[in-house]
């Protein structure tokens, strides 16, 4: 039953909301596939640590932005989600955090793997990810390769005849989709290759009628999200409120008192002056409500209670 909860088809609810001015890309693969490189190259700066390294450098997924053509690109850096080393129990959490910096759902999954050899471990770390993800995923799936700069000046076309038969089966299953990244790269080559791939998801999302990948879950973890936004939105509009009960009844005590007009008149002004401020300043809280929602781990253990079955999926990943 978890299986089938995780891998239910898109809906209506999968369509274009106001939070589509945002182009949502999760970045999977193993450890030392090189995605905190990639994100990196993607956003055009170091936002996340990266680095070699026997261990992963990426301990929890973390989320960076940037601007490309109008549009804010999200981008979320996942641990190695499926390696050995990865308890059921890490693996769910971070599954958990993924789905809450990135719902309602990402644009695009993109599959990072490095050029070179491809062994039964990292083809199994590919398979799991394929797994949770569901078969309606890989509709959103890219696949993006990493050290580009290994090919010296090798066309990954050529490459690609010699290549493993599981990176060709990949590249089937997925149509075509690719990407190639030297995350070495900076200036012009850097911004060519970001630019491959975004339009590349860009036509994905096209492709999909606008939809971004989401599930029953995905749509449950989203549900939590709005309903504690509007919570906080209402608690934001109550302390507005008594904000200007209470500068109100302060300024018109002493306004009271006060026998001189003109002084009057400039309380008054500093009454109004007092109230478009607190006004300001509470009406921008209820509009980043949502994202002080999100910053709260208390959002992350809701959600994760609501995904504690998702560790029996586990199963289906057992030799």
């Amino acid at each position: 039953m978890a299986a089938r909860y995780l891998s239910e088809p898109r809906t209506s609810h999968g369509h274009a909301n106001p939070r589509d001015s945002q182009l949502r890309l999760v970045l999977v693969g193993k450890t030392g596939a090189g995605k905190s490189a990639t994100g990196n190259s993607i956003l055009g700066e170091n936002v996340f640590p990266s680095g070699f390294s026997a261990v992963s450098i990426t301990k929890h997924c973390e989320k960076g932005s940037s601007a490309w053509k109008g549009r804010e690109v999200v981008v979320v850096d996942t641990p190695g989600l499926f390696d050995t080393e990865a308890t059921d129990a890490e693996t769910v959490k971070e599954i958990t955090r993924c789905m809450v910096l990135t719902s309602p759902g990402p644009h695009a999954l993109l599959l990072v793997i490095p050029l070179g050899r491809y062994t039964p471990e990292d083809q199994k770390a590919t398979e799991k990810t394929l797994t949770m993800f569901g078969e309606r995923a890989r509709e959103h799936m890219i696949v993006l390769f990493t050290r580009k700069d290994d090919l010296e000046g090798m066309d990954f076309r050529d490459y690609l005849k010699h290549a493993p038969s599981a990176i060709q089966e990949l590249i089937r299953k997925f149509r075509d989709r690719y990407c190639v990244f030297n995350n070495k790269a900076t200036g012009a080559e850097q911004e060519n290759q970001r630019e491959q791939l975004l339009a590349l998801v860009q036509d994905v999302v096209d492709k999909c009628d606008g939809r971004y990948y989401t599930n029953s879950l995905y749509r449950k973890a989203e549900e939590e999200i709005q309903k504690k936004t509007q919570v906080l939105q209402e608690n934001y509009r109550a302390e507005l409120e008594r904000a200007k009960a209470q500068i109100k009844q302060e300024f018109e005590e002493e306004i009271r008192k006060l026998k001189d007009e003109l002084e009057q008149q400039k309380w008054k002004v500093e009454m109004e002056r007092q109230l478009a401020e607190r006004e300001a300043y509470w009406v921008s809280r209820q509009q980043t409500a949502r994202d002080d929602v999100l910053s709260q781990n208390k959002i992350l253990e809701i959600i994760f209670i609501l995904l504690e079955f998702v560790s029996l999926v586990f199963s289906l990943f057992e030799d």
